[in-house]
């Protein structure tokens, strides 16, 4: 995503103030619901094994909340942000852990082969049919996209994001539901769509006990249920 890139000045704007990004103490160690969520995120590319020739893209990475937990893992990893001043703490962080498989840009690659393309909280902020065709195009034949979303029919975020944050940047929260989600992925090529639904409450509510989270985050997943899911993790193949 360009950071000149028209229609999305408002979220360049966003995520250059600090108190919108994630924050470093965070990215080093994450709460429970957090850790449990880049596992699952983990675990759905555990097909994909690290070393040379296996570069994933982080889209929307942000401060580095996903590109670090990808890069101790192992993999090699080109992390893509509108933020460059979100990026410089990346840049920051990666360094402080001694972190060299991180490469960042502001603009998503023209082309590319990447065995996985991942992000999480990247896809209610853009237009899910301009970039789903390009996630599509950098990836490898059989490679994954595996995101993290927020519930877009959980009534509980258009409380909280037009309290705290400004709804103008995340307006598309409403297109991250099972039906839209699921459509748009299969009409740009993708195949084996899966959308698991994580939790029906809020998830740092259940941050005392990993037992607890687990088995909350399951609840969400449940066949009704998982329409009002709190959040998603989304996973296609290309």
């Amino acid at each position: 995503m360009p950071v000149d890139h028209p229609g999305y000045e408002d979220q360049q704007e966003h995520f250059d103030q600090a108190k919108h990004q994630y924050s470093r103490d965070a990215i080093l160690n994450p709460p429970l619901h957090t850790n449990l969520e880049m596992k699952g995120v983990l675990n759905a590319l555990a097909a994909i094994p690290t070393g040379p020739g296996q570069s994933i893209l982080d889209f929307g990475a942000g401060t580095g909340r996903l590109s670090i937990a990808l890069a101790r893992a192992g993999y090699s990893v080109l992390a893509v942000d509108i933020s460059e001043i979100s990026l410089a703490t990346l840049r920051e962080v990666a360094a402080g852990l001694g972190l060299d498989s991180i490469r960042m840009s502001t603009a998503f690659p023209d082309d590319g082969e990447f065995a996985a393309v991942v992000g999480a909280d990247v896809l209610h902020h853009i237009d899910l049919d301009e970039y789903v065709p390009k996630i599509h195009a950098v990836l490898t034949e059989g490679g994954k996209a595996v995101f993290t979303e927020p519930g877009g029919l959980h009534p509980f975020w258009y409380v909280y994001l037009s309290i705290f944050y400004d709804m103008r940047v995340e307006r598309r929260i409403v297109h991250g539901n099972l039906f839209t989600l699921r459509r748009t992925f299969e009409r740009h090529g993708f195949r084996h769509v899966k959308i698991s639904g994580v939790g029906l409450l809020p998830r740092p509510l259940f941050g005392w006990s990993n037992a607890a989270c687990r088995l909350h985050d399951r609840s969400g997943n449940l066949p009704l249920a998982r329409w009002f899911a709190y959040r998603y993790l989304i996973e296609a193949t290309k």
